[in-house]
Order: C-alpha cells, then sequence, then structure tokens
C-alpha cells in the first residue's frame, strides 16, 4: 500500500484533474462568460471551497485549459521540418497545419483567440502566466527560426523575427477569426484558402522585400 503521504498526494493530483476535466468540458461548451466555478464544482462532484484548492479562480481554470491547447498547436507546428525545405515550403506548411488545428481544435482555439484576454491572464498565478509566455513564445519560436535562416542565406531582407512572426500568426488568425461570422457567404473551404492566399502573398513580399520598412 502507498504510504500515506503519497496517497494523499495522488488523491490530490486526482481532485485537480477532475476539476479541469468539468472545467474542459464546460468552456467548450459554454465558453468563459457561461460557465462559473459553481457550474464546476458541481459537474466535478465537489464543493466550491475545494475547487479553490487548486485552482485561484475562474480564470485560473480557464487559461489553463488555454496553456494546455497552445501546447497542443506547438506539438504540430513543431512537426514542421526544421531542414531541407525552403523558406516558402516552411510558412506553407505552417498555415496548413494552423488551419488543421483551427478545424481540430476548434474549441481550444475559440478560448486562446477569441475569449483569452490580457484582463483575465493577469488575475492568474505567476507560474501559469510564464507556462502561458513560454507556449506562446515556443509558437512564434517555430516562424521565427524559419526567418533567422531565412536572413541569413539571403532570401529575406534583415528584419525583426519576432515581429515577422507575428505577421504571419496574426495574418492567418484574423482570416480564421471570420469563420464563424461569414461561413453563410463562404464555405470553410474558401476561407482556408484565402488563409493560405493571404499568408503566401505576406510571405512573397518579404522574400522580394530590398529594405526593412521601419
Amino acid at each position: 500500500m502507498p504510504a500515506p503521504a503519497n496517497h494523499r498526494k495522488n488523491r490530490s493530483k486526482s481532485r485537480r484533474n477532475e476539476v479541469l476535466d468539468a472545467a474542459r468540458d464546460l468552456f467548450f461548451a459554454n465558453g468563459y462568460h457561461g460557465t462559473t466555478i459553481e457550474k464546476i464544482a458541481t459537474r466535478a462532484g465537489y464543493s466550491k471551497r475545494t475547487v479553490y484548492l487548486d485552482f485561484l479562480n475562474k480564470d485560473e481554470l480557464f487559461i489553463t485549459v488555454c496553456a494546455e491547447g497552445g501546447e497542443r498547436l506547438f506539438e504540430k507546428l513543431n512537426q514542421i521540418p526544421r531542414e531541407g525545405i525552403s523558406f516558402e515550403e516552411a510558412i506553407d506548411q505552417f498555415v496548413r497545419a494552423y488551419i488543421e488545428y483551427s478545424r481540430d481544435h476548434g474549441e481550444y482555439y475559440r478560448m486562446i483567440f477569441s475569449e483569452a484576454t490580457p484582463e483575465i491572464i493577469s488575475n492568474c498565478s505567476e507560474e501559469l502566466r510564464t507556462r502561458l509566455d513560454t507556449v506562446e513564445r515556443a509558437c512564434l519560436g517555430v516562424i521565427v527560426d524559419w526567418a533567422e535562416r531565412a536572413m541569413q542565406e539571403g532570401v529575406i531582407p534583415k528584419i525583426d523575427p519576432w515581429e515577422a512572426a507575428v505577421a504571419f500568426f496574426g495574418t492567418a488568425s484574423g482570416i480564421i477569426q471570420l469563420f464563424q461570422g461569414i461561413l453563410v457567404i463562404f464555405s470553410r473551404e474558401v476561407l482556408e484558402s484565402i488563409v493560405r492566399k493571404t499568408t503566401w502573398t505576406l510571405c512573397r513580399g518579404l522574400t522580394t522585400m530590398q529594405e526593412p520598412v521601419s
């Protein structure tokens, strides 16, 4: 039999996971504003007071789920080869992976890019904010690595690679955000094609740009 201390630790971990599972289900189904600590506690089979043993507040639970989603996005982006393909091929694979993620993990995508705000993040623990910052930098870093290599090879001019990464993510995200609003006008397939074409235009703009724009 496990020692009492280990038993308490395992029970605490199990309780935390049960609360997190309940929160994830409710955030996916009802969004941030449609979910409360009371509903999470009830779904998990605990009291509100018990929930607070593991999480500071609803925001902590919400951002924990967002961090999970960000880590899944990084896992997908990290599959893009680091060598053997051109900058343009890498960007194309990034766009395809990003679109696939938004399609296969739509709930995570909505939470991260539509509902998470600086105010919500600021209400979380420093440890969780650091986790979120780490995964954000890791995702951007996939593009940063390719931008730095492209600059070294003279494919694109000397620019801030982090700004380039933000531009690519922002371009793809901005159009994907329209899926919910204008899906009645364009099919998802057409909108995904627009994402690829727009990001490709940005990529071509960088590769043909002679001087950095200040």
